[in-house]
């Protein structure tokens, strides 16, 4: 899916989704949660002028939607994923748990993409060559948001990631392979 890049926005020292989203292209094949031996961790892809389309046409939310740059996936440990734009839907893969958790911004974010009817998920990865878990969660973040409770938002996306944490996790069945020329 190709979405409109913001101007000026660029991923900088950020290779999150070059770790986390797992790829099985015939040129270029890594599991969940490895990082891609094509990316400099903090610098970026070595191959960037011959990457695969689908690296080129990738982007997660922060790049296409007008968010405050605490939300990169490397200073949050969120990678707002774009798959559920289109259907009116957010999902917060959390690739690691940070204070932005907990933070004023991410309650209010949420809040707002709620009150526009927006759904929302939550997804985490497992161990390195498994798929992530993910859970619908707007039901249950509901009240705490209408109730403008950022402290019961907390424990709740707390309680969720908790369980998705004691999921089980399924290998993504993906064989490394390394091909881009």
């Amino acid at each position: 899916m190709e979405l409109p890049l913001i101007p000026g926005r660029e991923c900088g020292p950020c290779v999150e989704c070059c770790r986390f989203i797992p790829l099985d292209l015939p040129e270029l094949s890594k599991p969940t949660g490895r990082l891609c031996a094509y990316c400099v961790d903090g610098a970026g892809c070595s191959v960037h002028a011959v990457r695969p389309q689908t690296c080129r046409t990738w982007f997660c939310v922060w790049r296409v939607v007008e968010l405050s740059d605490d939300w990169r996936p490397d200073l949050s440990g969120i990678i707002v994923r774009p798959d559920g734009l289109l259907t009116g839907e957010m999902t917060l893969y959390v690739v690691r748990r940070t204070e932005f958790l907990q933070s004023e911004l991410l309650f209010d974010t949420v809040a707002q993409w709620l009150s526009e009817g927006l759904r929302l998920a939550i997804s985490v990865p497992g161990p390195v060559g498994t798929l992530p878990v993910r859970a619908e969660v707007t039901d249950y973040l509901l009240p705490a948001v209408a109730a403008s409770d950022d402290g019961l938002f907390q424990r709740l996306v707390q309680a969720c990631l908790d369980s998705l944490d004691r999921h089980e996790f399924e290998a993504d069945g993906i064989e490394e392979r390394y091909a881009v020329t």
